[in-house]
């Protein structure tokens, strides 16, 4: 009998911290897991039929199953100090609360002692953010003071004294303490070489020799204006991340270009190979398709004007920002608003307009300089700025703009210096006169000089965003955007107004429709047209707003939109960024958990942007539970005594009862099918045994071939997956229905489509998943690098073996736990919660700082947490409710032990202090021996009298759904994703017999939905899966 031998008089003590953890820790433990033979030696090929582990027969399954897909990795921050984190959907840390009485402080506001608390601030996070040297890779670019007396400092991201494209971080406090971070960031750059085999002129050629194809190259041009003044092209050397890739990182020019005078061009040219890695049109511009105009209607309108020698112009110098003894009057005034004149050509005759009795007929040029007018009084009234810059920088209009032909155009721009005005195009109404748009091209100039949102992506649709919203909030007369300089019969906006913040959709039903904008993140466009979408999906944080502002007033949301955009947001900021913006702005106008703070939250969860506020509609929680096994449970653990002959012990959970059940030594934990009726193990000499988990425990070799490093049996016993001893870089695995073997190669995917890299050299830990398809397994990769040593790591993967719907073999596609781990880092010894498919728990090492963890990891989220600080890996398992995780560990005294740890409901984050459970044993594996259900949301239900069904499953876009009653009965339908969000709702009443019905769910994202059918009283849930 297994002894116990705790220290009972100081056994409270003992139990709580008997366990070692970071202050003895070893080198890397996963050496441990290295095999011996060499890359050379031959390979060791199975040829041998198994003998059949259970007398199970194989039958028709459910097909559903978890589709595993990788996540980003997260450092998860683990510091009491900060209460409040979130992470970026690439795995980055995006914002970090702590307490004022935790925060970073400052002495004085000067600059110098906000600095020195920013950096203090930042080191406690550096790990989390990947950052290894904050005060070498952040430098401070602004530090200020608000209205509400906050202090802000903002920061850029460097890397080698080369400025991180996109790396901005800001940091907020009050009273003396910063406390509040938020940004968007990469990882330290892993990049070798800085120096440029690409000089900067080169690569300029490079990129205007590309822009000569698309755009009409002209001249730089002088009009004696020098706020118009502009060179052809302006580069700098930086680390550039596309499509905000955390592991893409390039030395690049960033180089921008005028190739005429209202266009600019963003490009970016790898230093190195000299190749375009990205463009793109920086004039922020409003179409045929998206912008904003207005009527010029004829009504009086009081201007102001200035007299210079014999003419009048139209400029106003009344205003307080207007700075006489600066500038030169009436070709270069400072801090005046000044309206120009490009005489119906596309910008090659600029000129004022004037008047020599101070009458103006140019109804175009009286409406611009108007809303120029109106606009900066908003944003000095309403939001104390000083002009777009902040500053009293003069604003300028440009009216009767043409288009490259002399044609009339249909458009209105901010080019980075001024906003200029088409005449229509026979589109809309000339677009000078519309009081929206002025105020939305003025606020792409508020953009520029606040956040500087990059026009691409989900920035440039937050940029386009944050202009509608100003636009609504100057001309606050309706929700609409252009609606008065849209002709009613115009063939593009049916409804008569280009946008609508109240209805995106604005009458289209589809992207092909001009008016259509979504309104939901499901609905959101992700093509490359329109830069990423701008135009397109800026209607969803349009209707996030419109939603607030009706909820806490227009006078409220105004100020969180202006706070948010100015304070809070950064060049890369993503929707989930958008978000926490006015989040923050919320808390600090109105305070924490407010109606305010409240209404911000549930807004943005509307369109499908975060959860709801605590009390909000939070949806019916996540589906996609397995049944709980009914069974009894138990640990099984390998025992480590030299002087006990026992290697497997069967013990309750206490751990206080223990059957010796195996004398055999083992290379790995064994395996068991889901019920615990039998176990599949590689003995010390590396043959295949099975062994009765039952008395009298019998054991019996299924695979005399001495190749085996380690096996797995699959939940239902129909298959097993198993380790040789060669560096063969597969999984073999065997179904005992084909009587087969099929081996499975192992390779790294990557962002490419069909393009892998074959850098595993072999797989050691593996696991099934509850559905007998998949495999989750740890694997040694090894990279050459030419720069230095040869990088070598542990992974963990999913790969599918067996395909259920066909009852054939699987495709192999594999998958990645995490998209991209950073140098240094191992993961393995995965393991699966019982009970959620989409949770597991793994070891973690990081050599740079000799970290050894046992971490968990929820697939549908992207939440990663530490759940225990460890000595040496852990081999984690779930308990059976997934309440308790049991690992390995090592005592104070170094004898190898089991651990406890309680697990909170996310069945990722501890709870409680850890345990030693089971002494001198390791390898625990916590079991129960009921039979249930591995995929227990059934395809189609009948209760009583009433039957529902939902087909096909899978599902690509039509989904249909039939009840069927013996009289008439009140129905309602929703579909919840995984997360619990509704998806689509629908209620009716049922005729006599089969009701059939049709969702259109095209453009829902792939993925496991519950369907539920609720009849009367009675309920129905069904889980489909979507699939393109």
């Amino acid at each position: 009998m297994k002894k116990k031998y705790f220290l009972l008089f100081i056994a409270g003590i003992f139990l709580m911290s008997g366990i070692q953890a970071v202050a003895q820790k070893a080198e890397n433990p996963f050496l441990a897991k290295k095999k011996t033979s060499l890359k050379s030696s031959g390979q060791k090929v199975p040829t041998a039929q198994l003998e059949k582990i259970t007398d199970a027969e194989e039958s028709s399954r459910n097909t559903e199953n978890y589709d595993y897909k990788s996540i980003p990795f997260r450092k998860t921050l683990n510091n009491k100090n900060f209460s409040n984190s979130k992470y970026e959907q690439n795995g980055l840390l995006m914002f970090v609360e702590g307490s004022p009485e935790t925060g970073a402080s400052f002495a004085s506001r000067d600059n110098e002692s906000v600095i020195s608390a920013a950096y203090s601030y930042l080191k406690p996070i550096a790990q989390s953010m990947q950052i290894k040297d904050v005060d070498q890779e952040f430098v401070s670019m602004k530090v200020w003071q608000d209205e509400l007396n906050f202090t802000h400092i903002k920061m850029q991201q460097y890397f080698e004294g080369i400025k991180v494209y996109g790396g901005q971080i800001i940091l907020h406090g009050s009273n003396g303490v910063l406390n509040v971070f938020n940004g968007t960031y990469f990882p330290t750059p892993n990049i070798k070489n800085i120096i440029p085999k690409y000089e900067m002129l080169s690569a300029e050629n490079i990129a205007f020799e590309d822009i000569s194809k698309i755009a009409t190259i002209g001249d730089v041009k002088s009009f004696d204006i020098k706020q118009l003044e502009y060179e052809k092209a302006v580069s700098e050397l930086v680390i550039y991340h596309y499509d905000r890739e955390i592991n893409s990182e390039k030395l690049a020019w960033h180089i921008t270009l005028r190739p005429n005078f209202l266009e600019r061009w963003e490009y970016f040219v790898d230093a190195q190979t000299g190749e375009i890695i990205n463009k793109y049109n920086n004039t922020c511009s409003d179409g045929p398709a998206t912008a904003n105009a207005t009527d010029l209607n004829g009504q009086n309108r009081t201007i102001d004007t200035y007299k210079v020698g014999s003419y009048y112009y139209l400029l106003n110098a009344t205003l307080p920002m207007f700075n006489p003894g600066q500038g030169e009057l009436p070709d270069n005034p400072v801090g005046a608003i000044l309206t120009l004149n490009a005489n119906n050509t596309n910008n090659d005759n600029i000129t004022h307009v004037a008047s020599s009795n101070n009458t103006w007929n140019d109804a175009s040029s009286v409406s611009a300089h108007y809303n120029g007018n109106i606009t900066y009084n908003y944003y000095r009234t309403t939001h104390g700025r000083n002009s777009i810059n902040g500053e009293g920088g003069t604003i300028i209009s440009i009216v009767n703009v043409a288009d490259e032909n002399g044609g009339s155009l249909a458009n209105a721009y901010w080019n980075g210096k001024a906003m200029f005005y088409g005449n229509g195009g026979g589109v809309f109404y000339p677009l000078a006169g519309g009081l929206d748009v002025a105020a939305h091209e003025m606020t792409h100039g508020v953009i520029q000089n606040t956040a500087n949102l990059e026009y691409q992506n989900e920035p440039g649709a937050i940029n386009e965003s944050m202009a509608d919203i100003a636009g609504a909030m100057v001309d606050r007369s309706n929700w609409q955007m252009g609606e008065t300089i849209t002709p009613d019969d115009s063939q593009y906006f049916p409804t008569g107004t280009m946008r609508d913040l109240s209805n995106p959709h604005n009458g289209g039903s589809s992207f092909n429709d001009p008016s259509y904008q979504p309104m939901h993140v499901n609905e959101k466009y992700t093509g490359s047209n329109d830069n990423g979408g701008v135009h397109i999906n800026s209607g969803i944080i349009n209707y996030a707003y419109y939603q607030l502002a009706e909820n806490i007033s227009k006078n409220k949301a105004e100020k969180l939109f202006y706070r948010a955009l100015s304070v809070y947001m950064t060049k890369s900021s993503q929707f989930i960024d958008c978000r926490l913006a006015f989040e923050q702005a919320a808390k600090d106008i109105y305070g924490n958990n407010t109606t305010e703070h409240k209404a911000v939250a549930n807004a943005f969860h509307a369109v499908g942007i975060g959860d709801a506020a605590p009390g909000g509609d939070e949806g019916s929680g996540s589906p996609g539970e397995i049944e709980v096994n009914p069974g009894q449970d138990y640990i099984l653990s390998y025992d480590v005594n030299p002087s006990d002959q026992t290697s497997l012990y069967i013990s309750n959970t206490a751990a206080t009862e223990y059957t010796a059940i195996s004398t055999t030594k083992l290379k790995r934990r064994p395996s068991l099918v889901d019920n615990g009726s039998v176990g599949v193990m590689i003995t010390n000499a590396s043959e295949m045994a099975r062994i009765e988990m039952t008395e009298p425990f019998t054991e019996t070799v299924i695979s005399q071939e001495l190749i085996w490093d380690n096996v797995a049996v699959s939940k239902d016993g129909m298959r097993i997956a198993a380790i040789t001893t060669s560096i063969d870089s597969a999984i073999w695995v065997y179904d005992f229905g084909k009587a087969q073997w099929a081996k499975y190669h192992l390779y790294s995917p990557t962002f490419s489509e069909g393009v892998i890299v074959n850098n595993v050299l072999y797989a050691d830990a593996i696991e099934w998943d509850y559905t007998g398809q998949y495999l989750v397994y740890d694997a040694y990769n090894e990279l050459q690098n030419d720069d230095g040593d040869d990088i070598d790591y542990w992974d963990v993967g999913f790969i599918k073996v067996w395909n259920n719907a066909s009852n054939n073999w699987g495709d192999g596609e594999i998958f990645k736990l995490f998209s991209g781990l950073s140098e240094g880092i191992s993961i393995g010894n995965p393991s699966l919660s019982k009970n959620t498919p989409y949770i597991l728990a793994f070891d973690y090492y990081d050599q740079n700082t000799d970290d050894v963890l046992i971490m968990g990891a929820n697939l549908e989220t992207g939440d990663v947490q530490t759940i225990f600080d460890n000595a040496d890996l852990g081999f984690p398992n779930y308990s059976k409710l997934d309440d308790k995780l049991v690992f390995s560990a090592n005592d104070n005294s170094g004898t190898e032990v089991v651990g406890i740890i309680g697990l909170q409901a996310d069945k990722i984050s501890p709870t409680g202090e850890a345990s030693i459970l089971i002494d001198v044993a390791k390898w625990p594996l916590w079991y129960a021996t009921g039979n249930r259900d591995l995929m227990d949301v059934g395809e189609n239900e009948l209760h009583g009298n009433v039957f529902t069904n939902v087909f096909p499953n899978p599902v690509s876009n039509q989904l249909k759904f039939t009840i069927n009653t013996d009289d008439a009965e009140s129905f309602e339908v929703n579909v919840y994703n995984i997360y619990g969000q509704l998806m689509f709702s629908e209620n009716g009443i049922s005729k006599r017999g089969i009701t059939q019905k049709t969702i259109d769910i095209a453009n829902f994202p792939n993925g496991t939905y519950v369907v539920k059918i609720s009849v009367d009283s009675r309920i129905f849930n069904h889980k489909i899966v979507k699939a393109n």
